[in-house]
């Protein structure tokens, strides 16, 4: 046959060495000097902690009992709670600085694309600046090319209007000397 567990004896606790006070007071005499209880210099080991929930289990039932129970589970109870509080945070913050790594990674990509970016448009804006340079000096000789082209037609439609005139007024003094009107003259009032 199988034994039943029984419970373990019960803890003991401080009452024990009041009892014994007692105990000695009732043995001496009211008239002599009751002897001091003896105080041991070292206190009686304590059973190895266990857990709360064994410990539970092995008061022995007793009125006040109930109390400590109730106590005990409500320590086990915020025991726990304030562990899984801490998992808690502990793995908020791992997210946190796994988020933290990775935003990092992401604006230092973005800088360095940007940079990548600004440094062509730059390189691009001094190249067109280059060939608008370019540009401009090529109409502005241009420009000086069909000035000076201008100012060479009207040098010389002055010349020509001058040997006009010179031609005009030779053809004049010779009418005026043989007294013959020019046949290309028209005259609308006589």
């Amino acid at each position: 046959m199988a034994s039943e567990p029984t419970d373990p004896p019960p803890v003991p606790q401080k009452e024990t060495a009041h009892a014994d006070e007692d105990a000695c007071k009732a043995l001496v005499p009211a008239g002599e000097a009751q002897p001091q209880p003896q105080l041991h210099p070292h206190p009686e080991p304590e059973a190895p902690k266990e857990s709360p929930e064994k410990v539970v289990e092995k008061l022995p039932e007793k009125p006040g009992s109930m109390d400590r129970d109730i106590a005990l589970a409500k320590v086990n109870e915020e025991k726990n709670l304030s562990h899984i509080k801490a998992w808690e945070e502990n793995e908020k913050s791992k997210s946190m600085n796994k988020y933290n790594k990775i935003v990092a990674k992401i604006n230092a990509w973005e800088n360095a694309r940007k940079a990548s970016a600004e440094a062509k448009l730059k390189k691009k804006e001094e190249q067109l600046e280059e060939k608008r340079a370019a540009y401009v000096e090529k109409m502005k000789n241009q420009i000086a090319e069909v000035h000076k082209k201008a100012e060479e037609r009207r040098a010389v439609a002055e010349a020509k209007r001058g040997e006009e005139f010179v031609l005009a007024d030779e053809k004049g003094a010779k009418f005026r000397a043989s007294g013959r009107v020019p046949k290309s003259f028209l005259c609308f009032g006589d």
